[in-house]
């Protein structure tokens, strides 16, 4: 999450869009980062639209507006963003990012999170295609555990991150 909102590149003004929200814990941190501009947590399913809103005051986050329904309809009418976080991982997420794209603002920045190698592809050479540049990024993370009286490191699945800057 947070190697995410450092690629957004988020500004004390920006208008951000967070598709696919969850909880929206990416939301908020958005949110909060972006104190005199807008966040927008999209999110279809109805439990976790409930979830981010009450995410939202428990953090105190006042510029953060849930919009439940599904992408790309959900976020018809809404104030082109500086900023898309398109997160999940389903198969869909290559004409997420690629009908995100179109109303982002000149020199915005788009941030994709998946996790299969076929999205990560997929994802990059759209992103290079309307770009001309990507960027990716692997995240891999390794806990500690105990085993026999030795500690080892037990890997997790990696993530992937992929970013580009809309040219002007």
């Amino acid at each position: 999450r947070v190697m995410a909102i450092a690629e957004l590149d988020i500004g004390p003004n920006s208008v951000v869009w967070d598709v696919g929200a969850g909880s929206g814990s990416v939301a908020i941190e958005a949110a909060q980062l972006a104190s005199g501009g807008t966040v927008f947590a999209i999110e279809m399913d109805p439990d976790d639209y409930q979830l981010i809103a009450a995410n939202a005051d428990r953090f105190a986050v006042t510029n953060l507006t849930p919009v439940l329904g599904k992408a790309p309809e959900a976020w018809v009418g809404l104030p082109a963003p500086d900023a898309v976080f398109v997160g999940g991982t389903g198969r869909v997420v290559t004409s997420i990012v690629e009908s995100a794209f179109a109303p982002l603002r000149p020199g915005g920045r788009i941030v994709a999170n998946v996790s299969s190698l076929e999205n990560v592809t997929a994802v990059f050479e759209i992103l290079r295609e309307l770009c001309g540049d990507a960027n990716v990024c692997m995240i891999n993370l390794a806990r500690g555990v105990q085993q026999l009286e030795r500690l080892r490191f037990e890997s997790t699945n990696p993530s992937f991150l992929i970013s580009a800057v809309k040219g002007s």
